[in-house]
Order: structure tokens, then sequence, then C-alpha cells
């Protein structure tokens, strides 16, 4: 009996040590030193940050599972402001993009987090304002103009807690007085119809000085860099690299400079006012006092290099025929010719690329001819190619004409690679991108060829599975193919770029409808052309 007495003993020990040591043990006994852990649902328990589409009648909500649940407090945050406590969350958003985070701290101040990014989309008659970056940076007393559909039915617009009525609207547009008072940053604008009801407007930028779109460029050694934003006619220096930039112009809405000789990479961009304060550039995250531009060197193609000195009774013309033939065989719409040359005129300098003295981008002749004025430093001027100009030169050879200077070279220079859309949008089957106003894909149209290529720089977001292609229609814009035969590319992890080749059937299609990227499980951060 004593041997079966100590058997169970035994047998009981055994049982409480692997209790003990078993897998549950943490979660029980758990304190408020131990950092809070998310156990449900499962998408938070898995991963720091996913996605999750809602239209804007939808409620979302969502019920959550920590420990050590008795230790911990929850907070539901977004635009910085504490939407609500506790495990469960209910709330009905208006439309937009909300980074929704979910805050849990133990009574001795430990502390993890979950972020969700919602984006909550409006119903087809719903009020919208375009995500325009120039429309979205606004200084607090000035008049601005939002564009966007079905706005004709606003009556005010609420930001910052204040709600002034719109000075203006149509379907296409409305118009209001930023109030004053606003702190620089961030703030969410809501959209109010007569009847009071509130709709989705979208985050704007207040900024009480100057201030710049993006905070990312691109720019070539020695070219020029046009910098858009407000209040920049009080710009007194900008640097890229440390180097002084030389300000050809500047205006409220842009300043243009002269990029210095740097090498291939990517540097700081800096800029000051004439109070001495520093420019702020625009970013994801709000307003930052230092950009960034990727430097890259020019692939300048030679035609011809030498001095002739041009005057309306000695142009330069290409006598044989070989700089044209070069010309033709190696451009293509879309590419620059430039002059380079040194004034010797003081009195006027005037000079203009040609074919039978006509210009070489529009054919104009005479006073209509598109004469630029020279300066009396070496300098360079630029004529970027047409379909016009090709035409023209089938039919002749090319000139230089003008008064007053020496041309001393002539360059051929592939398109630079040029921004069309800049920000952040999360792709999703059903929360693709769309040029709805079609100001993108008019760019395309009137900038770009077939051989152009059109780039879209994304950010995997899923880690399931993440597919991007540039569509009009649901087609894709390369070779027109829909659903299984769409020119669908795998996403990677990393930030990628994902290129898409223009033809004849590209621009079939954007003749008859907008751009739009589509797929699944990515943010679109910028799309470009060269």
């Amino acid at each position: 009996m004593k041997k079966i007495y100590n058997l169970f003993l035994t047998a009981a020990v055994l049982m409480l040590s692997l209790t003990g040591c078993s897998d549950q043990e943490p979660f029980i006994t758990a304190g408020p030193d131990d950092t809070p852990r998310f156990l449900a649902p499962s998408e938070i328990e898995e991963s720091l940050e996913y996605s999750v589409t809602k239209d804007r009648n939808e409620v979302f909500t969502m019920d959550i599972v920590v420990t050590p649940a008795n230790y911990t407090t929850i907070q539901w945050i977004a635009d910085g402001e504490v939407l609500g406590t506790g495990m469960s969350f209910s709330k009905q958003f208006e439309a937009g993009d909300y980074v929704l985070k979910i805050l849990a701290v133990t009574t001795n101040g430990k502390e993890a987090s979950r972020v969700i990014n919602l984006k909550v989309k409006p119903l087809a008659d719903d009020p919208v304002a375009n995500d325009k970056p120039a429309e979205r940076l606004q200084s607090p007393g000035a008049a601005v103009r939002v564009s966007g559909k079905n706005l004709s039915k606003i009556t005010a617009v609420s930001v910052g807690g204040n709600i002034v009525n719109v000075t203006g609207s149509a379907a296409d547009y409305i118009e209001y007085i930023v109030p004053e008072g606003l702190t620089d940053g961030q703030y969410r604008i809501s959209l109010i119809d007569a009847e009071n009801n509130s709709y989705g407007g979208g985050m704007i930028t207040i900024t009480s000085s100057a201030a710049v779109l993006k905070n990312s460029f691109s720019a070539t050694s020695g070219d020029i860099l046009e910098i858009s934003g407000c209040k920049l006619s009080s710009v007194v220096s900008v640097t890229i690299g440390g180097q002084d930039c030389e300000i050809l112009s500047k205006e409220d809405s842009k300043v243009t400079v002269k990029v210095p000789e740097l090498e291939e990479g990517d540097y700081e961009v800096k800029a000051f006012t004439t109070s001495g304060a520093a420019v702020k550039f625009l970013s994801d995250e709000g307003l930052v006092e230092v950009a960034s531009v990727k430097i890259t060197l020019i692939a300048e193609n030679v035609l011809w290099e030498g001095k002739h000195a041009v005057d309306w009774g000695s142009i330069w013309e290409d006598s044989d025929g070989s700089v044209t033939t070069n010309l033709k065989e190696n451009a293509k719409v879309g590419y620059t010719l430039r002059l380079y040359l040194k004034r010797t005129d003081a009195e006027y300098a005037l000079g203009c690329a040609a074919v039978g003295w006509a210009d070489i981008v529009n054919g104009g002749t005479d006073s209509n001819r598109g004469d630029v004025n020279i300066s009396f430093e070496e300098t360079y001027i630029d004529f970027v190619l047409t379909a016009k100009s090709f035409e023209l030169l089938d039919g002749g050879n090319l000139q230089v004409v003008g008064h007053g200077f020496d041309l001393l070279k002539m360059t051929l220079i592939p398109p630079a690679e040029v921004t069309l859309w800049e920000g952040k949008h999360a792709v999703d089957w059903d929360s693709i991108w769309e040029d709805n106003d079609g100001t993108v894909t008019t760019q395309i149209k009137e900038n770009s060829f077939v051989g152009s290529v059109l780039r879209l720089y994304v950010k995997r977001t899923d880690a399931e599975y993440a597919l991007g292609c540039a569509a009009v229609g649901w087609a894709d814009i390369v070779s027109g193919g829909t659903d299984s035969n769409r020119a669908d590319v795998n996403i990677t992890f990393e930030d990628t770029v994902v290129e898409f080749e223009l033809t004849a059937k590209s621009f079939e299609l954007l003749g008859g409808g907008n751009l739009q990227v589509v797929g699944h499980g990515f943010d679109l951060l910028k799309i470009t052309i060269q």
C-alpha cells in the first residue's frame, strides 16, 4: 500500500512540474513588469502592421485580447487623438486614410503597440477632394481652392476645430479661407453640406513660412531644378550637398536653381529665407528642414563640336547631313537637343535650332520662331524634340540661326525621369489608385512616346502576396491584357520599382480612359515617366 501511495505522489509531483514548464505559464503569471502581448485577433497577434478597407457607411469594429490583461490599459489613437479605450473599439470613420494605433500599457509603464492602416472609401455620390500636393499645402489666412468631384453641395469646411464657409464652389472644386491662428502641422479636414452631413476631405499641411511640396528630388549634375511650394519668393539660398546653387528665378510658388557640378549620388538639400529661417519640405511625416536629391550624370551624345560665329548672314548649317542623320538615328520625341554657346555681341544675342529657318520644336518662322535670348556668359539652350521636329528633319538638315554668339557644341540628351504623382496610396483590389481628374494621363500623353518607360515606385505591405500593374480600364498599359492575361508584376518586400515600356496600344488605351494602378498588397509611392 505504501508503494502505491508513493507511486501516486511521484506522479502528482511530475504532473505539477510539467504544468509549471508549460508554454501557458508566462501568460498566466505575467505581471505589470512584463511587456504586453497581443493574443487575438490573429492579424494583430501575427503582424505589427496590417491593412483594413471599409466603405464610408460601414462601422470599423475590433475586439482584442492582451496579456497581462489585469494590468494593461488599451488606447485607440488616430491623428494624435485618443478615440477610445478598452479591449473593444467601434467607430464609423469619414472617408480617408487613417493610421490607427492600438497602444497597450501596463501599470508599470511597459508598452507594446500595433498599427492598422485603415482605408475608408467614399460612396459613389459622396463629395471627394483630390489629393494634389499643391492644394494640400496651405497657409493660415490664405484663400485656397481644392479640386475634386461632387463638391457643389458643400457649404462649409471643418479644419482644426474651426468651421469656415466656402467662398465658391462647383462640381469639381471648392474655395475657402484657411482659418487664422492655426499652428504649423497636419490637419484632417471635413466637407460639410447644407444638411450638416460631414464627409472626409483628407489631410492638409499648414505652414506659416516658406515650404516646398516634397522632400525628395531627382536632378542631373549642372542642370536646372525647379522647386515648387509656397512663400518661396523669400528664399535667398539653396544648397545641395553643402554647395550653393545659383538661384535663376523665384516667385511665391517656385524657385528655379542651377544644380552644382556633382558626382552621381544622394545629397542633402537645404534652403533659407531672408530672415535666416529654414525652408520646410513636405514629407509623409509632416514638414522637415532637410530634403534629399538623387544626382545623375547627363548621358550626352555629342553631335558636333567646334567654334562657329553665328549671325543672321552666317548661320551654322549641317551641309553634308551627317549631324542630321546622327540625330534622327539616335533621338526620339522627348529627347533634348542642347546648344552650347557664348555670347559675343553686347547689344543683343538670339539663337535657335532650326530646319529651313523654322524652329525645331514648333516649326514657327520669323517673329514666331522660338529664338532664345542668350546671356553674356557661356551657357546652353535646350530644345525638346517633338513630332514636328522629325517631320521637319525628314525634309531638310539641321541649322543654328540667330545673331551675336559663338556656337561651341551640340549634344543630344535622353529625357529625364519626370515625376507625375507622388504620395502614398495603399493599393488593393478594391482600393486601386486612379487618376480621377486626368492630370497624370494628360502629362503622359503630352510628354511621352512609344518606348517611354512608366515607373511605379512601390513598397510591399502584405506578407502573403503582392502584385501590381499600370492599367487603363483594368487592362494592362502595355498590351491591353485583362484578368489572368494582365501583366501583373510580383512585388518584393523591399522598396522597389516596377517598369512598363509604353507601346502604341498604351496610347490607344489612354485615348479612351485614365491611368490606374491596380493590384494587391503594396503602397504606391511615386509614378514617373522617362
